[in-house]
C-alpha cells in the first residue's frame, strides 16, 4: 500500500456490523434498536420481500420516526428525483455506466433524517459494494467543511407568516434564515415567492440532534460530501487501495466516474481521517436488509463493469 498518500485509508472494522439470520423466523425489535442506539450497523439477511416492510415500520415505530418514513417516501415520489417502491421504500440514485456513489449522509441538516436503510432485491454484478463510513465526532475535519444552504438574500422583502412557512418548507430554510457574516455567497437562487430574493451559501457544518443517540452529532450531509472535490479524491484512493474500482478498457476519467462530478464546486482541504473512524464494506445479497444511523453512518457504493449483470437495491429514510 502506498503509505505517502495524503489520504490514509479508513480501516475495515467487522465488529461493528450485527448480522443476523432471519429465513422466516420472528426478529426481535427491541435488540435492534438496542444496537443502533449503541451506533452499530445492522444486516439482516433472508427477508423476504413481504416481511421488509413490517421490519422497516417498527424500528420507525421503536424511534419515533414512522411519520417521517412515512413523509420522506412520498416526498421522493412527488419530487421525482426517485421511483417509490411499495410503502416505504425508493429507487436509489441513478448512474451512468461505471458511476460510483461517495459517502453522504442522506439528506441535509434541515431534513436531519435520522434512520437509513437498504434492501437488496438482486446484486449479480461484478461490483457494486456497499461501503458504510462512521463518522468521528471528534476529529478536526469538521471545521474545513461547508454545507450548501440557502439563506434569504440581504435587502429581500419582508415575508408574512404564510409566506414565511411557505419559503421555510420549500427552500429548506433554517430558523436563522438571514445571511450570516461567516457564509460565502455562491450566487442568487430563484424563488417563486414575489419579492423574495434568495441566496445559495457556503455555511459552516453544526451538529444536529441524533434521535437514536440522545445527543448532537455531525453528520456528512449529502449538501456537503456533493459540493467538494477534496471528498472525491480519498474515496477514489479507498476503492483502488481495497481494488473496488472497476475501469473501462479504453481508459475514463475519474470525474466521469463520479456521479455527483456536476455538483462540486469548492475544495475544502478535508481528508478522510479528519472525520471517519472506520468504514463496513459489503455486496449486498438479495434478502439483506441494512439498518443504519443517518447521521453517524454515511453511505457509498462502488462502481461495476456494465453488463456485468444487475443490481436492484432499493432504500429508506426517516
Amino acid at each position: 500500500m502506498n503509505t505517502d498518500k495524503r489520504n490514509p485509508v479508513v480501516p475495515e472494522d467487522p465488529t461493528r456490523l450485527i448480522t443476523l439470520e432471519s429465513d422466516g423466523a420472528a426478529i426481535d425489535v427491541n435488540r435492534l434498536l438496542d444496537w443502533l442506539r449503541q451506533d452499530f450497523v445492522i444486516l439482516v439477511r433472508k427477508v423476504a420481500p413481504e416481511r421488509v416492510g413490517g421490519i422497516l415500520r417498527s424500528v420507525a415505530a421503536g424511534l419515533g420516526l414512522v411519520e417521517s418514513l412515512e413523509l420522506q417516501a412520498a416526498c421522493a415520489e412527488f419530487l421525482g428525483h426517485r421511483q417509490r417502491v411499495g410503502e416505504y421504500w425508493m429507487t436509489v440514485n441513478k448512474r451512468d455506466n461505471y458511476q460510483f456513489i461517495p459517502p453522504h449522509s442522506e439528506g441535509d441538516s434541515f431534513t436531519n433524517m435520522q434512520l437509513a436503510a437498504f434492501y437488496c432485491i438482486e446484486n449479480s454484478t461484478d461490483g457494486g459494494e456497499t461501503i458504510l463510513m462512521n463518522v468521528d465526532d471528534s476529529g478536526e475535519g469538521w471545521q474545513a467543511l461547508r454545507e450548501k444552504v440557502t439563506r434569504i438574500a440581504p435587502g429581500s422583502k419582508s415575508l408574512t407568516p404564510g409566506e414565511l412557512k411557505r419559503a421555510t418548507g420549500m427552500y429548506h430554510l433554517h430558523s436563522t434564515s438571514a445571511l450570516l457574516p461567516d457564509e460565502r455567497i455562491l450566487g442568487p437562487r430563484q424563488s417563486t415567492i414575489a419579492g423574495l430574493r434568495l441566496v445559495d451559501v457556503l455555511a459552516r457544518m453544526r451538529k444536529t440532534r441524533s434521535a437514536i443517540l440522545g445527543k448532537d452529532v455531525y453528520a456528512y450531509w449529502q449538501t456537503a460530501s456533493i459540493i467538494d472535490l477534496d471528498s472525491l479524491h480519498p474515496f477514489v484512493e479507498l476503492l483502488e487501495d481495497c481494488e473496488l474500482l472497476r475501469k473501462p478498457p479504453n481508459g475514463l476519467e475519474v470525474r466521469e466516474m463520479d456521479n455527483a462530478a456536476g455538483q462540486r464546486i469548492w475544495s475544502s482541504g478535508m481528508t478522510y481521517d479528519g472525520i471517519f473512524r472506520c468504514r463496513i464494506t459489503h455486496k449486498l445479497q438479495p434478502g439483506d436488509v441494512v439498518l443504519q444511523n443517518n447521521l453517524t453512518w454515511t453511505h457509498a457504493v462502488s462502481n461495476w463493469t456494465p453488463g456485468r449483470g444487475f443490481r436492484n437495491v432499493v432504500a429508506a429514510f426517516a
